[in-house]
């Protein structure tokens, strides 16, 4: 009887015990707490399609599987958003920001407006690589390079800010072929620039082979409504027309210093989706956000998504590490580089 009594009591201490050990166990910190996922742009564009796409799995990954909330605080083509994160934002861990991918350039050439360092955001990771290309309306008639030099008027490239993507490649482009570029910018997002380009406010635009997987341009690409003048290369994208040159195939020889600043004015073609969080977080939190977007990158429903929403080919990524080691190298340059920089992104009379 006493056997039996034993045999009885023990799985039941055993189970108390666990239950105990369970309970003495400290809860995540994220556990019940709220991410704030802040969107660099307007809604619509592929900035705000990837950080609305990182809201609904990175949680899935955090210890206590936090809720994650975003919305959308555009402005200055993604500064007024980065400026909050590193000057209002606590570094407690629970504001993240889907960072407009060339907004280091404007701090590099000192735009006042720029209230922060790149270098000191607490990096989280990146996915996806995105080359730029010069595409433009085919009754423009800006349809080649050699047009866009000999044009009695400059083309007019529809453009978020003197940061944005769209600016600094067009900016670029016209140094190293010796064309002018009329900047139209204040658009706030790159579909607001499409309707731009529609209503005929703008004829051109600089932008990434990404564009090519959301409306309207599978429809503009096969009426022919845009012409594809040239991509950044030295590879060819796959989304392209394969006849779309690169801008090593068209570069004078006398370029090659224009040319060999590409390695840090487009360095965020190799970034596309970044994401930060404010400088000063605690290391254990950031180590947490880290391995969590890493492991989100190998779930086989948001690599769906990501293919599906911005042709992501689910191989391309930077972890935390490697994009903050980018960054710090890609920011801090001598000089002569930056005056180069602001040489060629200086505004357009």
């Amino acid at each position: 009887m006493r056997r039996d009594f034993l045999f009885g009591i023990i799985p039941a201490l055993l189970l108390y015990c666990a239950l105990i050990a369970q309970s003495a166990e400290p809860r995540s910190f994220y556990d019940g707490k709220t991410i704030n996922l802040i969107v660099s742009t307007s809604p619509g564009g592929a900035t705000d399609v990837a950080g609305r796409l990182v809201s609904r799995y990175l949680g899935k990954y955090i210890p206590g599987h936090p809720n994650i909330l975003a919305q959308n605080m555009a402005g200055a083509g993604g500064i007024v958003s980065a400026n909050y994160l590193y000057n209002v934002a606590k570094p407690d861990g629970l504001t993240i920001l889907a960072v407009n991918r060339a907004n280091y350039l404007e701090q590099m050439v000192g735009r006042p407006e720029v209230k922060l360092d790149f270098r000191k955001l607490n990096w989280l990771g990146s996915f996806n690589r995105a080359p730029m290309m010069i595409t433009c309306r085919k009754d423009s008639g800006f349809t080649t390079i050699d047009a866009l030099r000999g044009a009695k008027n400059p083309a007019r490239f529809g453009e978020g800010g003197t940061g944005s993507i769209s600016y600094v490649f067009s900016s670029l482009l016209g140094e190293i072929f010796d064309f002018k570029v009329k900047h139209v910018t204040g658009y706030g997002s790159a579909r607001e620039i499409d309707l731009g380009i529609e209503r005929g406010e703008a004829d051109c635009r600089a932008t990434t082979d990404i564009a090519l997987v959301r409306p309207p341009w599978p429809i503009w690409a096969q009426q022919g409504f845009m012409v594809f003048v040239v991509q950044q290369g030295p590879a060819k994208s796959r989304l392209l027309p394969q006849n779309t040159p690169t801008v090593y195939d068209l570069a004078p020889p006398t370029a090659k210093a224009a040319l060999s600043l590409m390695d840090v004015m487009v360095a965020y073609t190799d970034f596309d989706r970044p994401f930060a969080a404010p400088p000063a977080i605690p290391k254990d939190r950031l180590q947490i956000l880290r391995n969590a977007f890493e492991k989100m990158l190998t779930d086989g429903n948001f690599l769906l998504e990501a293919k599906k929403l911005i042709d992501w080919d689910g191989t391309s990524y930077l972890n935390g590490v490697e994009l903050q080691n980018k960054i710090e190298k890609t920011v801090t340059q001598p000089p002569e580089v930056i005056k180069r920089i602001k040489d060629i992104l200086k505004e357009s009379s």
